[in-house]
């Protein structure tokens, strides 16, 4: 079997709950957007204000009213997933309990022509195209001193992740800051840091992740990475949606944000050097708290782990936990973040190659690929 077609197979089952990522491949009503010129019609660019909430300015990129944007604000960017619009998530969580609570211009990016299912490849490969068009607005935004390069603030939700990721390598000046909500893994988990979120795509990068079993990364890929109830699965969302329970977690990522904006109590993570060492409860209970979402800290690094309750509201605040320094000392790990001299993580072996593009040869794949009902458990 050729290599490609092993790779495949395998991310065919990444999580049941994309409806299978890669049958989009033989479908014919998908397509990779092959004119990438920026202004493009499937990218268009929705500004909110308190005043227009009920009515969004739609921006042209390459023509923008200064007027639009003032008096000056700090600008939210808001970017959709798979299958996404500009009123889906993180959209219809994080865009009104920005504007009830803060003085912000919001932007709300729809690119659904590109994204729509069961065309997950195809919309893989139109991300480039997303991030090109996204580059040149703030480009455009920030040479012509409409807003200034501090203000701004990109939040992307699964490939909306990515995307915002992959606008790094167009804009001329580094982002302020970029906020990750459970960036996608299928088909990125062996992609360069090119083609996917990561600590060098902005001057601060903080990534929720809330399905990192199904269709969220596992890895670190910020400055601080959050880690609610790690995984596989969030509280509540067997009950909230027993069929798709990945649909769950994966959403979790942005109403967890969108409630960290005005939450009382906070969502408090503790540090740990790894998931690993969380899994075997390894993580001392004196390591460093910091806050998750919103309103994290800049200065902040590292892995930091939480709970949270089945039910909005979910934030719990400080943990309740007893001193485990003696039990931790057992193990001969640091008591202030529970770090052992060789750490494990688990990689995919280097030896599966990466989907590319020309990898991708759909007569072949049609003779050859045999989809199975036990290929439905997510594999990475």
């Amino acid at each position: 079997m050729r290599p490609t077609t092993t790779v495949l197979l395998l991310l065919a089952g990444v999580c049941s709950c994309l409806g299978n990522p890669i049958l989009g491949i033989l479908d014919p009503s998908c397509f990779v957007a092959t004119d990438a010129v920026c202004p493009n019609e499937n990218v268009t660019f929705w500004l909110y204000s308190n005043d227009t909430r009920d009515a969004p300015i739609q921006l042209n990129p390459v023509d923008l009213n200064p007027w639009d944007f003032q008096p000056s604000r700090p600008l939210k960017i808001l970017l959709h997933g798979y299958t996404g619009h500009r009123d889906f998530a993180p959209n219809n969580h994080i865009r009104p309990a920005l504007l009830d609570n803060e003085n912000v211009y919001v932007i709300s990016i729809d690119y659904a022509p590109l994204v729509r299912a069961p065309c997950y490849v195809a919309a893989v490969r139109n991300l480039p195209l997303v991030s090109k068009c996204l580059a040149q607005l703030i480009n455009n935004l920030v040479e012509r001193g409409i807003v200034p390069h501090e203000l701004i603030h990109i939040i992307g939700f699964s490939l909306g992740g990515q995307v915002a990721g992959q606008a790094s390598n167009y804009l001329k000046r580094k982002p302020k800051r970029i906020t990750g909500l459970d960036p996608a893994k299928p088909l990125f988990i062996l992609s360069n840091n090119a083609r996917r979120l990561d600590a060098g795509d902005a001057e601060f990068v903080d990534v929720i992740h809330t399905d990192t079993l199904g269709r969220g990364m596992m890895r670190p890929m910020g400055h601080v990475d959050f880690y609610p109830n790690f995984g596989p699965l969030q509280p509540g969302c067997l009950e909230e949606n027993p069929n798709d329970p990945g649909s769950c977690n994966h959403e979790r990522a942005p109403r967890f944000y969108a409630e960290s904006i005005n939450s009382s109590l906070g969502f408090m993570g503790r540090q740990c050097s790894s998931w690993l060492i969380y899994v075997f409860g390894l993580c001392s209970t004196r390591s460093e708290l910091a806050l998750m979402g919103y309103h994290v800290s800049l200065q902040l690094s590292g892995s930091f782990f939480l709970k949270t309750r089945s039910q909005p509201p979910y934030a719990m605040g400080n943990p309740l936990e007893e001193d485990n320094s003696k039990y931790v000392a057992k193990f001969h790990l640091s008591s202030r973040h529970s770090e052992i001299e060789h750490d494990f993580e688990p990689e995919l072996g280097e030896s599966i190659p990466e989907l590319e593009d020309k990898d991708v040869d759909t007569n072949e794949l049609e003779k050859q690929l045999n989809w199975q009902e036990s290929l439905d458990e997510p594999l990475f």
